[in-house]
């Protein structure tokens, strides 16, 4: 079990995107779930921007090491496709970030 001051969706959902460095992965909306289970396993699951994201190793990988960092030795990153990611799911503050960017988030 975990000895961290985080809980291990706190921590997930610090991770930045890679391409998008001013977003969260919980802002961009592909983090689609954090379960830790008794035994202290923390299972992540993310869902693409679309199904051939060149970013997804990479993501899967600043998951694994922000876990880990933060005492949660025991952690796997799941992705599903379904229901697909929309650009619905970019948090307000998201939005906020990207507008601040410089970039026009969808409406």
């Amino acid at each position: 079990m975990s000895t961290a001051t985080r809980t291990a969706a706190e921590v997930a959902g610090l991770v930045a995107d890679p391409e998008l460095p001013m977003l969260t992965l919980a802002d961009l909306g592909i983090l689609r779930d954090v379960e830790e289970t008794p035994a202290g396993r923390v299972v992540v699951t993310i869902t693409p921007t679309y199904s051939g994201c060149p970013a997804m190793e990479a993501i899967r990988e600043d998951l694994i090491e922000a876990l880990r960092g933060a005492g949660f030795a025991d952690a796997e990153v799941r992705t599903v496709l379904t229901p697909a990611w929309t650009t619905d799911w970019i948090s307000d503050a998201g939005r906020e970030k990207l507008t601040a960017a410089g970039i026009s988030p969808p409406g």
